[in-house]
Formats: C-alpha cells, structure tokens, sequence
C-alpha cells in the first residue's frame, strides 16, 4: 500500500516535466518517452499532449503521455480509428468482434481520442519505477479517462500494450477496456561477441545467404560506415527516402524527410547517428539510428534503386553492419518496430505482441431544447 494517497499531476509541454524524476521512470527501451523525443513529437503530432506523473509518498513513481487526436491528426496508424479497421483486415485476434459491435463508423464511435502512452508506434507504457504498485498505475488511467472526458473524448485508447505488461493489462481489463490484437513489435539483441554473435541466431541456411550477401556488397566496392547525422547529409538522404516511399506507393516527399531529420539532429545531437552505404562517390543507401542509452532505434531508411539494382543494400545498411558496429559502440539492442515481421525474424529479430486497448466514452447528447 502507499504511504500516502496517490496524487497526480498534469504538465501540458515535455519540457515542464521534472527532467530527472521523468528520466528515472524510463527504461532503454522507452525512447519515445523520453524528453528529447517527446519534444519532437509535440512539433509534429498537430494536437495537444498532456503528461501525467503520479506521486507515491512525495517521489514521483510512474507517468502518462495523452495525446488528443481527431480525424485530422495525420498519423493515421496510431490512431485507434483507422487501426481498429486495419487489425480486423489483418484478422488480427479481436479486431472484427470490435469493429461489428461499433454503434457506427469506427471514427464516428471513437474520435476524438485521447491516446494515452506516447504518441508512437509500438510500446504504450506507463513508464514507472520497479515496484510501483497497481494503485499509482490506476490512478494515471483513471486521470487520464477523467481528462478525456473533460474534453469531450469519445474513447481513450492504449494502442500498443505490451504483450509482458500485465500489469497495465489487468487494469484495462478490469476497467471495462475492450482488446486487440495491433501488431508486432520486431528488435534484436546484439551479443558482445558483434556479428559473430549474431550469424548464431539464424538458420544454417540463412547464415550461408548473408555471407554472401555480405561477399557481394564488399565486391561491389560499397563502403560502409556509422556516423553521426549532420546537416550536410540531409538533402540526399531526402532524395532517397523518397525513392524508397515511391517504390511502395506512399506519397511522401523529400522535403517531409529533411524536416524530420533536421529535427532529429537538433534534439539529438550525436545520438542520432546514420549507416551509410557509399559506392562511386555517392550515398547509395542509408538507415538513421536513434541511440538511447545501450539501444539503437532505426527509424528512416532509403536507397538509390537505379544504382543499386539486385544488390542488397538493404540489410546490409540496417541489419548486418549496425550489428557489427554495436558491440564496439557499446549497443546492445536495435529496435525495428512494427511491420514487416517475417523480414525482421529471418534476420534474427524477435517480435512481441502489442496490443490496442479501448475505452468508448458516453457523451452527452448534442441536442439541445428550447
């Protein structure tokens, strides 16, 4: 039990949050939670965020970052709408029973929506000191639903519950939350012992592909390295992510990737860092990574496709070189996130279920009489 009541407070900006009480609740895993990424989020998500810390005894012990999002919120993958529709497509466990029992359209019966977690993809935590009880985690749920309804919510959703996370899990359940399956989340752990460490995660078969894989791109005369991102970089990066968004029929445009990375580098600095594939002269391939204390986060990627033909930057730009540079840096784990799953697991990643949990709201009725 607490020593004192849980109490719980709200800060509307990342940067109003105590920076080290925040930090300490954070583990390598939570990047997105952390302040310089939720920095970057509050620039980009266009709609107002708010965290809450619960306090145990006079010490913070456990936090919630909300974000209010309507029909026009443009990541459209995290919002419980358009990723309720997409599970049960996928025929993800739960996804249709939720989506036939909606009393209409899923954006209808669910936005607005305060997204409670983060406002990325994979991984809503409430991050919390080890120990912390179920009475402060519940307190920051049950603040979290009183805030949506205070500001005319029609559902509060978790999108991306971990799989190990019973605690949190319990008390949706408890509280009348109805479950999801929404993805899997894809990283890899990296052995001290680099690329050595790495080739014995796969099958024989698999190990045989990538060493020759490898033997092609040093044929080829590619030269790989990891360095930190600059400036100077940004607009050829742009140019081959957009190559790489065109190759999958996703309008995206090179100046959005030069935004975001410029981004990245002012909050970053030097942790966030990029693989290279160099050949002629000219960057032919690129990964950025996101360093989090011992974890790399990949994040964009792209490639010039005319240059390249069959050869196969790909994984060699974002699985088989970071892993061989991880161990001397000090990594040991690299995050891929969601999608692409079976890609991610036959080169030796491991996935965990996330699940989407949600609250629909009463609201009151909009008419009114005279």
């Amino acid at each position: 039990m607490s020593a004192e009541p849980t109490g719980v407070r709200a800060f509307s900006r990342a940067a109003d949050l105590p920076r080290a009480d925040w930090a300490q609740l954070l583990r390598p895993e939570d990047l997105f939670l952390g302040e310089r990424w939720l920095a970057v989020a509050e620039r980009t998500a266009g709609c107002p965020m708010t965290y809450l810390l619960a306090d145990e005894g006079g010490r913070p012990v456990a936090g919630l970052a909300t974000a209010l999002a309507d029909d026009t919120a443009p990541w459209v993958l995290g919002r419980p709408d358009t990723m309720l529709r997409a599970s049960a497509e996928d025929g993800r466990a739960g996804a249709a029973e939720i989506l036939a029992a909606l009393p209409a359209s899923p954006a209808e019966s669910l936005l607005p929506t305060l997204v409670c977690g983060g406002r990325h993809m994979g991984r809503s935590r409430v991050p919390r000191l080890a120990g912390t009880g179920r009475g402060e985690v519940e307190a920051l749920v049950a603040e979290a639903e009183r805030l949506a309804a205070e500001q005319g919510a029609a559902s509060v959703a978790f999108p991306f519950v971990e799989d190990g996370d019973t605690l949190l899990r319990q008390i949706l359940g408890d509280r009348g939350y109805l479950c999801h399956e929404s993805g899997r989340y894809s990283s890899l752990r990296v052995g001290p012992g680099g690329f050595d460490d790495y080739l014995t995660l796969v099958s024989a078969r698999r190990r045989r592909r990538i060493l020759t894989e490898r033997r092609r791109v040093r044929e080829a005369g590619i030269e790989l390295r990891v360095e930190p991102l600059e400036a100077a970089l940004v607009p050829r990066l742009g140019a081959l992510e957009a190559q790489l968004m065109a190759k999958y029929g996703h309008t995206w445009t090179a100046g959005q990737t030069e935004q975001v990375l410029h981004e990245m580098i002012a909050a970053f600095g030097t942790d966030a860092q990029v693989v290279l594939a160099v050949g002629d002269g000219d960057i032919r391939g690129f990964g950025t990574l996101l360093r989090f204390g011992t974890h790399w986060y990949a994040r964009q990627a792209g490639f010039d496709y005319a240059y390249q033909d069959r050869l196969p930057l790909y994984f060699e730009t974002l699985y088989y070189h970071p892993v061989e540079a991880a161990a001397r840096l000090g990594i040991e784990a690299i995050h891929y996130g969601l999608g692409s799953e079976e890609a991610k697991l036959s080169r030796g990643c491991t996935a965990e279920t996330q699940h989407s949990y949600l609250l629909p709201l009463a609201r009151p009725s909009r008419n009114t009489h005279v």
